[in-house]
């Protein structure tokens, strides 16, 4: 299969390098504003206090507010639904972002490994965007309980810095370039 069939079976449309330079001169301020309402929501967040998760029952003792109680049944719901052990592999030659990297970023040949990891939300882990900024494409590996996929993902992690395609590098890296640590 080309470059060409996954980026256009992936995104319907074809890549162009080059193409729409002004969306991509707003992207840094897109990702800023991206990480400052994130930032923000994580701090309202963390900001929970023992009296927003706590209540009492008619007789006085203390309980799990419902609000606390369905994030919590929300969360064992979703890890109970398996999970996946993916790679993103590059759709195209080229530089990529690279977050272990001194100089920022490293180059990768069509199909090597961008990134190793686990999702319970399959494809849909990351956006349109972000498959296209990266230039890469979602491949799984392993679909089934999250114990596994994540054993699966620390053994492939683990096992990067001797793949063939890293061995041939003159810079040897121990993770894929979008990967910064072993989980």
């Amino acid at each position: 299969m080309t470059a060409s069939h996954y980026s256009s079976s992936i995104f319907n449309k074809q890549f162009s390098p080059g193409k729409d330079k002004k969306s991509r001169n707003n992207r840094p301020l897109f990702w800023l504003l991206l990480f400052c309402v994130a930032f923000v929501g994580s701090l309202v967040f963390a900001s929970l206090g023992y009296d927003d998760v706590v209540t009492s029952d008619p007789d006085k003792n203390p309980t799990l507010t419902p609000e606390r109680q369905e994030e919590i049944e929300r969360r064992q719901k979703k890890n109970s639904e398996g999970a996946e052990q993916y790679v993103l592999r590059a759709i195209v030659p080229g530089f990529r972002e690279c977050y272990l990297c001194p100089e920022g970023k490293v180059w990768l040949e069509v199909n090597e490994i961008a990134k190793i990891g686990i999702t319970t939300d399959g494809q849909n882990r990351y956006s349109t965007e972000f498959y296209e900024k990266h230039e890469v494409y979602y491949v799984l590996e392993y679909r089934g309980d999250l114990t596994t996929a994540k054993n699966r993902e620390l053994a492939r992690l683990g096992g990067y810095p001797l793949l063939p395609e890293n061995q041939k590098r003159k810079k040897k890296l121990i993770y894929p370039p979008l990967n910064s640590k072993l989980d």
